[in-house]
């Protein structure tokens, strides 16, 4: 057996006897396809210089995807059945640049040159898996993993959000004179969108890889295949592999054994939206965004989930969130418990609950604070269920202090689920959750409780809150962490912009009348 795949339209059949088990694309481009434009630096998805477009299959909707993703991070036999385009695949000297590096030349955008590559591919990535214009802020966003260390993302930006839908005349005008102008979007994804067929499909089987040191690749397409391998594998060390980002924050453990591929998993990538928002625990993070957005559209009970879609695109950078899981975010946070995940802070406020599926075949319901508390060995989460929620009576506000506008770990992190009664100023319930306080800390629970039956606009209220705030977040101190004395007031500075943000909230309506 082996692993097949496509690099800039040439094939690739890879076995476990060519490499070892955790070899990353990042190095079979550039050490065995001799491949080097796709550059080696971070080894972390930090820095955006390893950026290549990959094409796929969606699981359900077996729609071709396009997106991109880090190379130095996503494993090599994660592309069974993909195509990869690098840099020399999108345009060369030899047969012709493509426009956005036409462009990117033109403004002036590369000195050193050392991220022109990764960002030429974000670039072309975010057209190419569009299916409608590109707007200016969707351009800026879509860099969000990639550092220019000679600092010179003025031209960059200008380059790029010159192929706008609404780019300004300046812009328009600096690029007049260049060949491309006018080129759409739409015209330039006919390159390199063909269907992907260098791989096997479902119907072949799962992939089975034994690697000359006894490790084991195994590439699965139901939970029926992960539980099985749960049943064979006896005490042998395991990994879940999505699109292993998470070993850009903490690097895996030597010693695994089995290394179980669950991307191409149909029912863990499936999404419900009815009285609740049913979401399959391998679906992306960047997919997740978007059934949000759907959700907040379809129902005002899921009008909250517009917030919670608004803070996931502040969760690492548009490369990690194309591949890397719900799941895969909070098995970090079960794993660490330092691990200051957006996502578990998220869910755990709005109430979310989790299904495991243990080894047995036996589902279980719980919450994202109990997870951690969980031996999750052979157990997987296989969904995430959010509820709905009146958007009259609920208040939902998160926050996010971080030493960056994107792609940072959170100093602090907080949200915040308050109900209201019917005047909309008394407190029925409360839900206050920090992250980056200490490892076992997420609900100001006493907090909670004391605000419950108060008028939330009330001096007295806020202060007496605040107090016992300041009583119940003690931040522990590990370097490279700020000091604890700047979390608990950044802790306590976003409980006070909750309150805020609602008092404007209720001026606003009062100035109506």
């Amino acid at each position: 057996m082996a692993a097949v795949f496509t690099i800039n339209g040439k094939l690739y059949k890879v076995t476990s006897d060519d490499l070892p088990v955790d070899t990353s694309l990042n190095t079979f481009i550039r050490n065995y396809a001799h491949l080097t434009g796709t550059k080696f630096m971070c080894l972390e998805g930090g820095c955006g210089a390893c950026i290549v477009n990959v094409k796929r299959p969606h699981p359900v909707t077996k729609k071709i995807q396009s997106f991109s993703v880090n190379s130095c991070l996503f494993s090599v036999f994660s592309c069974h059945g993909m195509e990869i385009v690098t840099i020399e695949g999108l345009g060369s000297k030899e047969n012709g640049y493509h426009p956005v590096q036409k462009r990117l030349a033109h403004f002036n955008g590369t000195q050193c040159g050392f991220c022109s590559p990764g960002m030429v591919m974000s670039m072309y990535s975010l057209m190419d898996s569009k299916r409608e214009d590109v707007t200016m802020s969707e351009i800026e966003n879509s860099l969000d993993g990639n550092i220019c260390r000679c600092t010179g993302y003025r031209p960059i930006l200008d380059a790029f959000k010159s192929f706008a839908c609404d780019a300004n005349e300046r812009l328009v005008t600096m690029c007049s004179d260049i060949e491309d102008l006018g080129t759409s979007c739409r015209v330039m994804r006919s390159e390199n969108s063909a269907p992907c067929s260098s791989g096997n499909d479902r119907n072949e089987g799962p992939l089975k890889l034994l690697f000359k040191d006894g490790k084991h690749w195994r590439k699965v397409y139901s939970i029926e295949d992960i539980l099985d391998i749960f049943s064979e594998i006896g005490n042998e060390p395991y990994i879940i592999v999505g699109g292993n980002t998470g070993h850009g924050v903490y690097r895996r453990k030597s010693d695994l054994s089995i290394f179980i591929d669950i991307s191409s998993v149909e029912e863990l990538h499936s999404h419900w939206i009815g009285s609740e928002l049913i979401v399959g625990a391998n679906v992306p993070l960047t997919e997740f965004r978007n059934i949000l957005l759907q959700a907040a559209s379809n129902s005002s009970k899921f009008k909250y989930c517009e917030e919670v879609a608004k803070h996931v695109e502040m969760i690492a950078h548009t490369a990690v969130r194309n591949v890397g899981s719900l799941a895969g975010n909070l098995s970090l946070k079960q794993q660490h418990h330092e691990f200051p995940s957006d996502l578990y802070l998220l869910l755990e406020t709005v109430g979310a609950h989790l299904t495991i599926t243990s080894s047995d075949g036996m589902m279980i319901k719980t919450t994202p604070q109990e997870l951690i508390k969980m031996d999750m060995n052979k157990k997987i989460i296989t969904n995430i269920v959010l509820p709905a929620l009146d958007s009259v009576q609920y208040i939902f506000k998160s926050y996010k202090v971080q030493p960056r506008a994107q792609n940072a770990k959170a100093y602090v992190n907080a949200a915040f689920l308050v109900k209201l009664s019917s005047n909309k100023h008394i407190v029925n319930e409360a839900t206050l959750c920090f992250g980056g306080i200490h490892p076992s800390f997420t609900h100001a629970a006493e907090t909670e409780r004391a605000l419950v039956g108060k008028y939330l606009f009330q001096n007295d209220t806020i202060q007496e809150a605040l107090r016992m705030l300041d009583a119940e977040i003690n931040p522990n101190w590990e370097l490279p962490e700020p000091h604890p004395s700047f979390r608990k007031q950044a802790a306590l500075g976003l409980f006070y912009r909750l309150v805020w943000f609602r008092w404007n909230d209720v001026k606003k309506r009062l100035s109506c009348f």
